[in-house]
């Protein structure tokens, strides 16, 4: 598997965030339906339990996107209070789970902050401040502080 293949979100599990996004984008109804919550959960299992967990516990995330509206991080509650900064449409979380059951392991496809920000990005559910290119700059250098715990 090569580089790039590997940071992406796999190709099935796309497929089925980007026909949930299509209807909710046409729809008046900005809710995940009975059919579509069937089939996140036929892809990512409990992974979705998960994320919708967090969605419930946090309803909102922050979505830091430069000025000329290039780069996008968004900002998810972890437990213990341990935020995790995530890009849009990119397979990769600086948490534990990430590196051992997603890298490692490959027993999911992705981590329960990356599937939430997808989601919440498909419902509308981020609020977006702009940064500059030297704040999203510290934004991303924090993803890999190396001296905080990942929990």
């Amino acid at each position: 598997m090569s580089n790039s293949s590997s940071t992406r979100i796999p190709v099935v599990a796309e497929c089925v965030l980007n026909h949930v996004e299509k209807r909710i984008t046409e729809s008046e109804n900005k809710q995940l339906l009975d059919e579509e919550l069937l089939s996140l959960h036929s892809v990512f299992g409990a992974v979705l339990e998960r994320a919708l967990d967090i969605l419930e516990k946090h309803p909102t995330f922050v979505a830091y996107t430069t000025t000329n509206k290039t780069r996008t991080l968004i900002e998810i509650q972890g437990e213990n209070d341990r935020c995790y900064r995530v890009f849009p449409r990119i397979n990769y979380c600086p948490c534990r789970s990430f590196k051992h059951q997603v890298l490692e392991r490959k027993a999911q496809v992705l981590c329960k902050h990356v599937l939430a920000a997808r989601i919440a990005q498909i419902l509308g559910r981020t609020a977006d401040h702009e940064v500059t290119q030297d704040q999203y700059l510290m934004l991303l250098r924090s993803m890999f502080n190396t001296d905080e715990h990942n929990g």
